[in-house]
């Protein structure tokens, strides 16, 4: 009986799950349901990155630029427990909502090779920018979204 466990946890490891992208209340996240709203703001954070705490300090200005013009977008927490993010991020409004992304499905996606990071990303999927880890490039890429 446990030998024919063993192929269906090997499979579900390799598979994923039904939670494998989840915003943070437990509802699944659709990746092309939000693009489908324009150009987006992907964050990519953990708190276990270097950098972490000082770069979750500038999200409230990124929240507020992408706020400013109607850019939806989500801060993707990669390869984290969902009771260690609130330790380390400050409190936002609601408009980059936490998504849980386990396996680091979007990381590979957007080919995220420096985090934390922030992208932003246009309708059809591109990468128009992208900055982070270093709080300067994040500040610069808020400029840049208060210029558009």
């Amino acid at each position: 009986m446990r030998l024919a466990a063993i192929p269906l946890l090997l499979a579900a490891a390799v598979l994923g799950g039904a939670d494998d992208l989840q915003i943070a209340g437990g509802a699944a996240f659709s990746l092309p349901k939000l693009l489908s709203r324009g150009p987006v703001v992907l964050v990519f954070w953990n708190s276990w990155l270097p950098h972490a705490e000082e770069f979750a300090k500038l999200l409230p200005g990124v929240e507020a630029a992408a706020e400013q013009h109607g850019w939806p977008g989500a801060v993707i927490v990669f390869q984290e427990r969902r009771s260690e993010v609130g330790r380390n991020f400050p409190a936002l409004k609601g408009t980059l909502p936490f998504v849980f992304d386990r396996r680091g499905e979007l990381l590979r996606r957007f080919q995220v090779t420096r985090a934390p990071a922030v992208l932003l990303v246009e309708k059809d999927g591109r990468v128009r920018a992208r900055c982070g880890p270093a709080p300067a490039e994040v500040q610069s890429i808020v400029r840049e979204m208060a210029q558009r």
